[in-house]
C-alpha cells in the first residue's frame, strides 16, 4: 500500500484514526495499541503477505534477542543477534549478488535464485540492530511484545524509514491511551502529508518520466538530453525522498506521534560534510553511532579514522543496493568525504554559493551511479554528455512536463503557437524546483511556521485536491527499491 493512493487516503488511514482515537478516549490503552500495530501488519502485507511473514518471524526473534540482553549483557548474545539480522538482510538482498560475481570471477555456473526483496527490509534490520546495541549498552530498558511490534512495524516509518532509535519512540508509545488530542498538531500533521504527497505526485513523478525515458534510451541521447537526465533525476530523488519521509512525520503527527526530521535543505550544503549532516539525517545518524564510533571514531589517529569513514560509506553505499554501482557511489562520497575533513575548518576563498553549486555538481554526477542499472549503464550517461552532440533536448524529455491541466491553461492564454511552447513547461518545472531547492524554506521549516486557519486550510485542501486528481499514474518510492 502506497501513501499516495486512493486506498490509503480514503480507507485505511481514516480507519486507522478513527479506530486510535475511539479507543484512547475510552482510555484503552492496550487496545489502541494494538490496533496500530494491526494496521501497520495490514499495511505491510498488503504488498505481499510472504513479506508478513519474514517481518513478523524477525520481530519476535530480535525481541527474543533482547530479552536475552536484558537479563545478561553478554556480548556473545549481542553479536548472535546482530548476525542472525545481517544473515537474513544478507540472504534477501545480496545472495543473487554474491552468487553472480562468484560466477563471473570463479568461473563457477552456481544458479541464481532470484529471490524476491521484502520491502523495507533495509530499514526495518537496521533498526533492530540499533535495538539490540542499545539493550546491550543500558540505553534501552523492557518493554512488552506489543509496543516492540509497534516500535518496529510502526507504518509511517516501516518502508522507507526514517530510521528511528529505541529512546525517541519508545516513550511516545508508552504514551498512547494517556493523551489529549490536540487539533493544532493534527492540522499541522495534515498540512505535512500534503506538502510530501505534493513533492511526490507533482514533482518527482513528473520529473521521473524524462529520467525513464531518458535510461531507457541512452544509445540515443544528445549531451544536452544527457545532462539533463543527469540533473532531474538529482531533483527527483530528493523530492520523492524527502515527500516521502515529510509525509511519514505528517502521518505520525496526525495520530501525535513525532517522527525524526530526515531533511534539511540537503542541496544547500557547501561542501558534502555538510551535505550528509542534511541528508537521509537517521541513516548518517545510525552509522556513525552504530559503525564508526565502534570501529574506534577519531580515536585511533587520522590514518584510522579516514579509515573508518571509508568503512562507513561503502557500508552505506553496500545498504542501498546489491550492485558495484551503489559501491563506487559510497566510495565516492567517502573519498570526497575525507578530503573535506583533511582540510579542515579552514575558511574557504570561494563565495558559499560557489562551494554549494560545486558541492551540487559532484553529487548530481556521483547520483549517476545510484541511478543506473550497472557501471555499463552509468558510462554510457556520462559517454554521451560528451560525445552526444549539442542540440535542443528530445520530445521525450520535455514531453513529460506536458501536462493536460498546464497544457490546456497555455492553449487558453494562446502560448501553444508560440516558438517551442512544448518546452515552456520543461523549463517552468525546472526553474520551480530550482526555487524549492535552493531559496525555498523546508517542509519542516514550513510545518512549524504552520498556523491552522480559513486561508492556510483553503490552500492546503486546494493543492490535496490537485494531488488526488493526479493519482491516476501512482508510482512506487525510490527508496522501496533500497
Amino acid at each position: 500500500m502506497l501513501f499516495n493512493s486512493y486506498i490509503f487516503i480514503f480507507v485505511f488511514f481514516p480507519l486507522c484514526l478513527a479506530g486510535l482515537y475511539l479507543l484512547e478516549k475510552r482510555g484503552l490503552a492496550k487496545a489502541a495499541k494494538g490496533w496500530l500495530v494491526l494496521f501497520s501488519l495490514w499495511f505491510y502485507g498488503y504488498f505481499n503477505l510472504w513479506y508478513l511473514a519474514i517481518m513478523a518471524g524477525s520481530i519476535l526473534a530480535n525481541f527474543g534477542f533482547g530479552r536475552a540482553l536484558l537479563r545478561n549483557r553478554k556480548k556473545g548474545t549481542l553479536a548472535m543477534g546482530i548476525c542472525a539480522n545481517l544473515l537474513l538482510l544478507f540472504y534477501f538482498k545480496y545472495f543473487d549478488f554474491f552468487i553472480a560475481n562468484c560466477n563471473a570471477f570463479l568461473g563457477t555456473d552456481f544458479a541464481l535464485r532470484h529471490i524476491l526483496l521484502p520491502l523495507g527490509i533495509s530499514f526495518f534490520t537496521f533498526q533492530q540492530i540499533g535495538y539490540l546495541a542499545d539493550v546491550y549498552r543500558g540505553e534501552a530498558a523492557a518493554c512488552s511484545l506489543t509496543d516492540y511490534a509497534l516500535f518496529v512495524s510502526f507504518f509511517p516509518q516501516l518502508v522507507a524509514g526514517p530510521i528511528v532509535n529505541y529512546a525517541e519512540m519508545m516513550p511516545q508509545f508508552q504514551k498512547i491511551g494517556h493523551r489529549r488530542f490536540c487539533w493544532e498538531g493534527f492540522a499541522r500533521g495534515l498540512y505535512l502529508f500534503v506538502l510530501g504527497l505534493s513533492k511526490k505526485v507533482l514533482l518527482a513523478d513528473t520529473f521521473g518520466a524524462a529520467v525513464d525515458y531518458g535510461y531507457g534510451s541512452l544509445g540515443s541521447l544528445g549531451s544536452v538530453d544527457a545532462v539533463l537526465v543527469m540533473l532531474f533525476y538529482t531533483i527527483q530523488l530528493y523530492f520523492d525522498f524527502s515527500g516521502y519521509c515529510d509525509m511519514a512525520r505528517g502521518l505520525g503527527q496526525m495520530m501525535g506521534i513525532a517522527i525524526p526530521v530526515n531533511f534539511d535543505s540537503p542541496y544547500q550544503a557547501a561542501d558534502i560534510v555538510e551535505f550528509w549532516k542534511r541528508w537521509h539525517i537517521t541513516l548518517n545518524r545510525f552509522l556513525m553511532r552504530y559503525v564508526y564510533i565502534p570501529l574506534g571514531g577519531n580515536r585511533k589517529g587520522k590514518a584510522r579514522m579516514y579509515a573508518n569513514l571509508l568503512f562507513v560509506f561503502l557500508v552505506s553505499g553496500i545498504w542501498h543496493g546489491a550492485g558495484w554501482n551503489f559501491v563506487v557511489w559510497g566510495l565516492l562520497h567517502g573519498i570526497a568525504y575525507c578530503l573535506v575533513r583533511m582540510r579542515g575548518p579552514k575558511e574557504s576563498v570561494l563565495p558559499r554559493w560557489c562551494r554549494v553549486a560545486v558541492t551540487w555538481l559532484f553529487v548530481n554526477a556521483a547520483w549517476v551511479f545510484f541511478r543506473a542499472p550497472n557501471l555499463h549503464s552509468a558510462a554510457a550517461l556520462f559517454g554521451r554528455m560528451v560525445s552526444g552532440g549539442v542540440s535542443l533536448p528530445c520530445a521525450g524529455i520535455y514531453d513529460a512536463f506536458c501536462l493536460d491541466e498546464f497544457w490546456y491553461v497555455m492553449k487558453v492564454i494562446g502560448l501553444t503557437g508560440l516558438p517551442y511552447s512544448e518546452m515552456y513547461l520543461c523549463v517552468l518545472f525546472l526553474a520551480a524546483a530550482l526555487y524549492l531547492i535552493f531559496l525555498g524554506r523546508n517542509a519542516a521549516g514550513m510545518a512549524e511556521r504552520f498556523r491552522a486557519g480559513k486561508g492556510s486550510m483553503l490552500w492546503t485542501a486546494a493543492l490535496f485536491l490537485w494531488c488526488v486528481l493526479s493519482l491516476s499514474g501512482v508510482s512506487t518510492f525510490l527508496y522501496f527499491n533500497f
